[in-house]
């Protein structure tokens, strides 16, 4: 918290960051107000990650990327875990 009672934001491997002040806390591609959700609603819709990126020119590749990256890692953690991860 700082001394104005507000939180800090968080970040996450340098590529998502997490605000409680902005789009209501949730993860966004660092220094953007788009949500990360907003890349994994591109995709299961059958749109393509060009696609994603036309529609959100604040967001580059190599952050979408590194989402989608981070999102295999942690998911094939889980399995290896015997977690089985909630869905949306």
């Amino acid at each position: 918290m700082t001394q104005n009672g507000h939180s800090e934001p968080r970040i996450i491997e340098g590529v998502i960051w997490i605000d409680p002040e902005r789009v209501s806390g949730a993860p966004c591609f660092i220094n953007t107000r788009v949500p990360i959700q907003n890349l994994f609603d591109y995709l299961e819709g059958g749109h393509t990650l060009e696609d994603f990126l036309e529609g959100f020119p604040p967001v580059t590749k190599e952050q979408a990327v590194k989402v989608l990256e981070l999102a295999r890692t942690n998911l094939f953690k889980s399995i290896l875990n015997g977690e089985n991860p909630p869905r949306p």
